[in-house]
């Protein structure tokens, strides 16, 4: 410590003396005046006294442990942290558990034969059944795998493999019921004709075997003569019911066992200044090649002219809300009223119950012309696949995309940013062609948190906590 000498003030940041003058004598401006070095000394006071508060406060005061400040520890009342908003606080669980995501490979099918790829994969959450659909050229085969129930968790191998069908079909859509029904819409067949296949999937005995229902031992096919594009089955229900779209329209099976009721809706009609105007159905452009349900009485369906219509089973009639920037690709839903839409190059997320805007009566996305309706929330950075697939998680509020550099994109549902996770860093080998999220299962074996299914080229891998 520097010592004080009389008539001098010793400088910290010169580390110097200097002489202290008289007032009268200093001139204007001058640092080491009386009253200068007066002020000087007082600040010097004042920041020491505050150092030693914040010192004292720091070694008396009781400090929580961040630790308590995670999002999954529950504890932010009991903490005094500061109060935020549901849908932040819900973010903010879905960004931790994107942080914890690890890697797991879940099973590797059967070797397909060259330039065989693997399109829609499905668990069933009941029985863990892991269901793959592959294409190769017009040919298309529907496989399932049965866990090991002798292992603690749900676990596959080769020897439990069983092939369901295969034909010379172009299988266009896979799609699992609640109720444990599987339906494959398989189209462009040898005589140009399409059909769908319906079937129940067993559940395991008490023993761990699994047996199919005596009154199913032959597969059920629905011929049509129409198109078959894609296929969403209902959220509830005690009878499986799945909307499909086709190149004429939308329908919606329904049934059990052997007894099937395929049934046509209608299409809507646009009104404008009260003259009602039909859309030209005969065009390429308004076949239907995304279905989603908003809830057990409304189906949202997605054109290849970029419109969406909405329609409900209880009164019969629909109507366009939407209008996508390129032709629908893919339909998701987050709630009764948002739904996340891709396109060959857009990923949007719409809120229905905002006024429609940007309608056409013919658009067409690839016309200069061509208006879209303005999004709730767009997905920033999002780079996708020529055929882009993704899914989205309400229970994380997350997005996850399939890249065009075979990564998976993760964005956050209440702001569509970017959000940065073990998953997003790691890059397969081939394109990734399946992506879908699981929500926490309902057997004791399966995955008690949520996780993502991977698919790319015969390998399925499991993303979870």
């Amino acid at each position: 410590m520097n010592r004080e000498i009389p008539g001098f003030y010793y400088d910290p940041d010169k580390k110097k003396y200097f002489k202290i003058q008289a007032n009268h004598k200093s001139t204007p401006g001058y640092q080491y005046s009386k009253d200068a070095v007066k002020r000087k000394r007082a600040e010097q006071e004042t920041r020491q006294r505050k150092a030693r508060l914040v010192q004292r406060s720091q070694t008396e005061n009781i400090r929580r442990s961040t630790y308590l400040q995670h999002p999954l520890i529950l504890a932010q009342r009991e903490v005094g942290a500061p109060p935020t908003s549901a849908s932040r606080e819900h973010e903010r669980t879905g960004l931790a558990y994107a942080s914890q995501f690890h890697r797991n490979r879940l099973h590797e099918f059967e070797p397909w034969p060259d330039q065989y790829t693997i399109k829609h994969v499905v668990r069933n959450p009941r029985s863990g059944i892991l269901v793959a659909s592959g294409h190769r050229g017009g040919e298309s085969s529907v496989s399932v795998c049965f866990p090991d129930f002798d292992q603690e968790n749900w676990a596959y191998n080769r020897t439990m493999e069983r092939l369901l069908f295969k034909e010379q079909y172009r299988l266009s859509s896979l799609s699992l019921s609640h109720t444990g029904y599987l339906l494959a819409t398989m189209d462009s067949g040898p005589s140009g004709d399409s059909f769908l296949a319906p079937r129940m999937l067993p559940d395991p005995d008490e023993g761990g075997d699994y047996r199919w229902p005596p009154f199913f031992s032959h597969p059920i096919r629905i011929h049509t003569t129409s198109s078959l594009w894609c296929s969403s089955p209902s959220p509830t229900g005690d009878v499986p019911r799945f909307a499909v779209g086709t190149s004429d329209g939308l329908y919606t099976l329904e049934g059990f066992g052997s007894c099937w009721t395929l049934s046509k809706k209608s299409f809507p009609k646009d009104i404008a200044g009260g003259i009602t105007k039909y859309r030209r159905l005969e065009s390429s452009h308004a076949l239907i090649t995304s279905v989603e349900w908003l809830s057990s009485d409304v189906i949202a369906a997605g054109l290849k002219d970029s419109t969406i219509f909405l329609h409900d089973i209880r009164s019969g009639g629909s109507a366009t809300r939407l209008q996508h920037p390129h032709a629908v690709t893919k339909l998701r839903k987050l709630d009764q009223y948002r739904i996340v839409v891709a396109g060959i190059n857009s990923l949007q997320m719409y809120d229905i119950r905002y006024p429609p805007n940007g309608l056409q009566r013919n658009p067409n996305p690839i016309s200069k012309h061509h208006t879209s309706t303005r999004p709730f929330l767009r997905f920033a950075g999002h780079s996708p696949e020529l055929n882009p697939d993704f899914d989205i998680s309400s229970e994380l509020g997350l997005l996850a995309s399939a890249s065009d550099d075979r990564t998976i994109q993760l964005f956050s549902l209440r702001t569509g940013e970017s959000v940065a996770s073990p998953l997003t860093k790691y890059q397969y080998r081939n394109p990734i062609t399946s992506i879908c999220f699981e929500s926490g299962s309902q057997s004791a074996h399966g995955p008690q948190t949520p996780g993502l299914l991977v698919c790319s080229d015969a390998t399925v891998d499991e993303w979870n906590w």
